[in-house]
């Protein structure tokens, strides 16, 4: 999985004291990625930003040289033992990982790759993201621990999963790695629909409920209290109430997302001027040495094929919240 952020528009919204924004041309090296343990490949997106009073952003956006540094290499680098890992320029276009079209070129759409099992991660251990121009100068830096991988716990939750109108249910898991800040816990509701009763028109349907965001971590068995009715409420704002359909509930897996605190800085950083009391400008938070971007780590627990017990399917056709929802 990657998740890459665009982060252009930090060039018009940062105060970073160690920048110069307004001394006519001028590359700023924009850095974006994360390291993962649980992905099969380790994606880097390399770029700089520009200004240039002689020409406009509009113009230089579709250029795809003023957006790519030329002849640079990205390493990333074990701190403790001075280990270098070397990445491949690759085309994210080619690798399944499309540039959305917009304000900028599409393509090429340059990425830097290194395949996670000749990376080797350690957790808890620091590595840092190097970036060298063509005559070996540093043009920018970052480090950031890698977070580790955890485990549902045997009884939290059952296998069959218990949804009371009246009660809360305890999800957590345990986590031995010391990286990881917070976490996101989120539940996929797999369910199948039915037109008219008609086999043939079997559409399968995966609901995502966010439960929980930026839970911090407070120990190395964290959990998260989920009010029970709230597995109701949320079906019925997300399924439309139609006579002509029917539903099968299939199961539900469990995603629980980690990331370093690097992550959490950044996500917070974006959200606190938000809302109509607000600052005039959001400030950016960028863990890049001599730049933008953001480095850092996360981690994704996925448990799948959990039932709800016949308590909660009775509740679920019959309760207040789903009954028009035709559940059998």
């Amino acid at each position: 999985m990657l998740v890459l952020v665009v982060a252009w528009a930090l060039v018009f919204t940062s105060c970073n004291n160690d920048l110069e924004l307004v001394a006519g041309w001028k590359e700023i090296p924009v850095v974006y990625g994360f390291l993962s343990p649980t992905d099969t490949a380790q994606y880097f997106r390399v770029e700089k930003a520009f200004i240039d009073e002689t020409k406009a952003p509009s113009v230089i956006a579709q250029i795809p040289d003023s957006l790519y540094f030329q002849n640079i290499t990205v390493e990333l680098v074990l701190e403790s033992t001075g280990q270098r890992y070397a990445l491949t320029r690759v085309d994210g276009n080619l690798e399944g990982y499309p540039r959305k079209p917009g304000f900028f070129a599409s393509a090429p759409n340059y990425l830097y790759k290194i395949k996670t099992d000749a990376l080797s991660l350690q957790t808890d251990k620091l590595y840092r993201l190097e970036v060298r121009d063509e005559t070996g100068r540093v043009i920018t830096t970052a480090q950031t621990p890698v977070v580790g991988t955890y485990v549902m716990q045997a009884s939290n939750p059952q296998q069959e999963i218990f949804f009371r109108y009246d009660k809360s249910l305890t999800f957590g898991w345990n986590s031995l790695e010391k990286s990881a800040y917070f976490y996101d816990l989120t539940l996929r509701i797999h369910v199948t629909e039915f037109t008219d009763n008609d086999p043939s028109s079997a559409k399968a349907r995966v609901l995502e409920w966010p439960v929980e965001r930026s839970f911090l971590r407070g120990s190395s068995q964290p959990r998260v209290q989920v009010p029970g009715i709230g597995f109701y409420r949320f079906l019925s704002q997300s399924l439309e109430v139609d006579p002509r359909l029917s539903r099968k509930f299939e199961s539900i897996d469990i995603v629980v997302d980690a990331g370093a605190e690097s992550l959490y800085e950044y996500l917070s950083v974006g959200q606190a001027n938000s809302g109509i009391t607000g600052a005039e400008f959001v400030p950016s938070y960028s863990n890049i040495d001599n730049g933008l971007g953001l480095f850092s780590s996360r981690s994704r627990l996925v448990a799948k094929d959990f039932s709800i017990n016949l308590t909660t399917f009775d509740s679920l056709q019959n309760g207040i919240y789903t009954k028009d929802l035709n559940f059998f």
